[in-house]
C-alpha cells in the first residue's frame, strides 16, 4: 500500500507576528528549528522519498527533519501567492477593502498581484498525480497546500478559503493509496511535539479558523 505523509513547515517569526507569508521567503524561528528536529524520530529507518516546497521555511524544515537525505524540490508545493497582501498583519489586511473583496471568493479570484486558491489546488493536484509509484512519499509543504489537497481527496469542488482543518507547525497528515484512490488516514498528527513550548500557538493566517486536532501518535501506516 502506497503512503503519503504531508507535513506543514515549522514556525517562523512571521507566524508569531500574524503576517501573511505566501511566496515570501521567511526562515524558521529558533523554536521552528527545534520543531523540525523533533520530526527526526518519526521516520527513522523508514524507506521514504522526500519532497519539499522550495520556500526556505519548508526546505529548512525538510533539511532538519531528514538530515543526509536527498530532497526533491518542487515549486508546485508552494503556499498560495498572496500577492500585495504578503507581509501584512491581520490589522493591516482588515483595513484594506481589497482584502475584504478578495476574501469573498478567494478560491476563484486571484489575490491582487498573486493567485487564487483554485490555482493553488490545480498545481498541488498536478503534483499529486505525477508522483512515482514508491511505497512512501513524505512532502514538506504549507497549510494552504495541504488544505487544498485534502479538499480534492474529499471531493469538495469549491472549498471555502477559510481553513477547516487545524494544522499545527510540523503536523503530519497521512494518506494511503488503495483501490485506485487516496484515503485520508489522519490529519494534523503532532505527537512528536512533546512539550507545550514546542507546540507553540496556532497563530497567523495559515493556522486560523481551524479545528479538529488529532491525538494520533505514530507515523502513517496501514490500518
Amino acid at each position: 500500500m502506497r503512503q503519503l505523509s504531508l507535513i506543514r513547515h515549522a514556525e517562523t517569526h512571521w507566524n508569531l507576528e500574524g503576517r501573511v507569508q505566501g511566496h515570501s521567503d521567511v526562515p524558521l524561528s529558533a523554536r521552528g528549528r527545534r520543531q523540525a528536529e523533533a520530526l527526526r524520530g518519526r521516520f527513522q529507518g523508514a524507506e521514504i522519498v522526500v519532497y519539499s516546497s522550495p520556500l526556505v521555511r519548508a526546505l529548512q524544515t525538510a533539511e532538519l527533519a531528514f538530515p543526509g537525505r536527498a530532497i526533491v524540490r518542487d515549486a508546485r508545493l508552494k503556499e498560495v501567492h498572496f500577492g500585495h497582501f504578503e507581509g501584512r498583519t491581520l490589522a493591516e489586511r482588515l483595513a484594506s477593502p481589497h482584502w475584504t473583496a478578495w476574501s469573498q471568493n478567494a478560491f476563484a479570484e486571484r489575490a491582487p498581484g498573486g493567485e487564487s486558491y483554485g490555482e493553488l489546488r490545480a498545481r498541488a493536484v498536478a503534483w499529486l498525480q505525477s508522483l512515482p509509484e514508491v511505497p512512501h512519499i513524505v512532502a514538506v509543504t504549507h497549510s494552504g497546500t495541504i488544505q487544498m489537497l485534502l479538499s480534492y481527496v474529499l471531493g469538495v469542488e469549491h472549498p471555502r478559503w477559510r481553513k477547516r482543518f487545524h494544522l499545527r507547525h510540523t503536523g503530519v497528515t497521512c494518506l494511503v493509496f488503495r483501490d485506485g484512490e487516496f484515503l485520508i488516514e489522519r490529519v494534523n498528527d503532532f505527537g512528536h511535539l512533546q512539550s507545550a513550548e514546542l507546540e507553540g500557538a496556532p497563530v497567523a493566517l495559515e493556522a486560523a479558523d481551524a479545528f479538529g486536532e488529532s491525538e494520533a501518535q505514530s507515523v502513517c501506516r496501514e490500518p
